[in-house]
């Protein structure tokens, strides 16, 4: 069976960590790629001004492009930091991009917020270790490994040692409310696709489009 169950420990690092840590996974760890990726993440009713007000919704979905390479991604599970989550992908092409704009307007989805990142990728200890450049704000961590539902916590137990090792600590729920809040706060990354075309956010980010 198809193993559909993420299991991530995301966290907040200082550039002096990001920059020790480049080296480290380089010399410990395996290099697998780096990730320029735009992310539409959806809110139903409203973007929330502080996360509490949608902690106990289990529904995020989100329309990102990855090195040119649309996809339509749900997540199904609380996103508290520390989470194990079922995820769907959909991959997409860059000419119907806009048509899945349009669909996801049409069932009610048009409000969101939009992350812009680098992420470099490694392999260590058979986790997946990702340095996250956000844009315009600072720099996470992020451990995951993706399993079935019997391995969830075994996986768990797995990241935590190792962050335990590197001295890596993930966000509490404060920690990662204040992260979201600060980005979903910004005028200037929110969207409104019943309000504004598409193509206004494009050309505003159009290294992410263009081939």
């Amino acid at each position: 069976m198809e193993k559909q169950i993420e299991v991530e420990f995301i966290g907040d690092i200082k550039k002096e960590q990001f920059d020790n840590l480049k080296v480290f996974f380089k010399k410990e760890g395996t290099y697998k790629k780096t990730k320029h990726r735009i992310s539409f993440m959806y809110f139903k009713d409203k973007i929330p001004k502080d996360m509490s007000e949608i902690k106990l919704e289990d529904i995020d979905l989100r329309l990102r492009i990855t090195n040119k390479k649309p996809e339509l991604v749900l997540k199904q599970g609380l996103f508290t930091g520390a989470h194990a989550r079922k995820e769907i992908s959909i991959n997409l092409s860059l000419e119907e991009f806009p048509v899945y704009i349009e669909l996801l307007k049409a069932l009610g989805w048009h409000l969101g917020v939009i992350y812009a990142v680098e992420t470099l990728v490694y392999n260590y200890k058979n986790i997946e270790f990702s340095l996250v450049n956000i844009k315009d704000y600072g720099y996470n961590f992020e451990a995951e490994i993706l399993t079935d539902e019997k391995e969830q916590a075994e996986a768990k137990k797995k990241i935590m040692g190792v962050l335990d090792q590197l001295k890596l600590k993930p966000f509490d729920e404060a920690g990662l409310n204040k992260q979201c809040n600060d980005i979903n706060n910004r005028k200037e990354l929110q969207f409104d696709f019943s309000k504004q075309s598409f193509d206004t956010i494009k050309n505003k980010f159009k290294e992410y489009f263009e081939e």
